[in-house]
């Protein structure tokens, strides 16, 4: 079986690294691919490095960035690049990312072993670009462990990766992901905002089963480009893209499912009205009050609403009156749920 294998790569301003980035490509065991590189309007000299190996590439360049202007990251760049692939499967692969060389063919066997699966995910791990080390030992978060943690290296396993999503994303980057072609008529491509791998990942599992290789096979830089602030402000920069996500979904998912998602969005109001609490008493009082006043005016009646609106009153309560009443806001919230 030797199937056309798609490699779509969204760039922006990746010139100091994208020629690593492809050369790990071409060395890939799996020699059957295009390879199609978005370039979403780079101010830098992406196009410049890129130029030698035109022989080798599609190359698309946007005439302005839709990424940036979205909040949709690499999307919309995919999304280009998915419109010109002709490959039996598609695998992304970020601009400052790079792969093994049998990641393609490990993530092709796999999709011969399951033809049903929706989508071939590759474990790895995140390193820092300044030093090489090696900040975690899995790309696949919890969720790999729950499956794969006491399977040797090179396992690959079958899951519905449904719910768990629903949950949160377990996925550190599309570099990861290889998707047949197929699947796309029944899901459509990426969204076009923030977190938009993520929305992709569930409308996938929700029709499809997912299979997770347990094999170091993608390498996922991380660097000041794509690490925005302080790695305890990520979480909220993603808090509202992800609550959207679920209430989206909660529109179209199967009756049995919407509790859960429910659930999801309630658990997510809570969760970073709490993270949020803690900043503002850590000495972020007025950053945490605009970020609670925020997501409590986009989220005015959802379930956990009512959290959010009492960890914004808390911060600027003094502390005699919230011990004071504390017994009934306690009552109140256990009657919520």
């Amino acid at each position: 079986m030797n199937p056309l294998v798609s490699v779509v790569i969204p760039t922006y301003n990746r010139g100091w690294c994208i020629e690593r980035t492809l050369e790990s490509v071409f060395a890939q065991t799996h020699k059957n691919i295009e390879v199609i590189v978005v370039d979403d309007a780079s101010t830098d000299d992406t196009a410049e490095r890129l130029a030698p190996f035109l022989d080798k590439i599609t190359y698309i360049r946007h005439s302005t960035n839709q990424g940036i202007a979205l909040q949709a990251e690499g999307g919309p760049a995919r999304n280009t690049g998915i419109g010109r692939a002709t490959g039996d499967y598609l695998a992304f692969l970020d601009g400052d990312d790079l792969w093994e060389p049998d990641k393609l063919a490990v993530q092709v066997q796999a999709a011969a072993r399951f033809p049903q699966a929706g989508l071939i995910v590759a474990d790895g791990f995140p390193f820092s670009h300044e030093d090489g080390t090696i900040l975690r030992s899995s790309l696949l978060h919890d969720y790999g462990d729950d499956f794969c943690g006491s399977l040797p290296e090179g396992a690959v396993v079958e899951a519905d990766l449904y719910h768990r999503l629903l949950r949160g994303c377990v996925i550190d980057t599309p570099s990861q992901v290889m998707v047949p072609s197929k699947v796309l008529q029944t899901v459509g491509n990426f969204a076009q905002h923030r977190a938009d791998d993520y929305d992709f990942y569930i409308r996938l599992a929700a029709q499809f089963k997912v299979v997770l290789i347990k094999k170091h096979l993608v390498k996922y830089r991380v660097h000041t480009g794509n690490v925005s602030g302080p790695v305890a402000m990520q979480f909220f920069q993603f808090t509202q893209p992800n609550l959207l996500i679920r209430k989206k979904h909660l529109k179209v998912c199967r009756p049995e499912v919407r509790p859960l998602v429910k659930q999801q969005i309630k658990e997510g109001l809570v969760t970073a009205a709490e993270k949020a609490r803690d900043e503002g008493l850590r000495g972020q009082r007025r950053w945490a009050s605009r970020f609670l006043w925020r997501l409590l005016m986009k989220n005015p009646f959802e379930p956990g609403s009512l959290y959010v609106a009492l960890s914004l009153v808390g911060l600027w309560t003094p502390g005699w009156v919230l011990a004071t009443f504390r017994p009934v806001t306690r009552r109140m919230l256990r009657h919520l749920e």
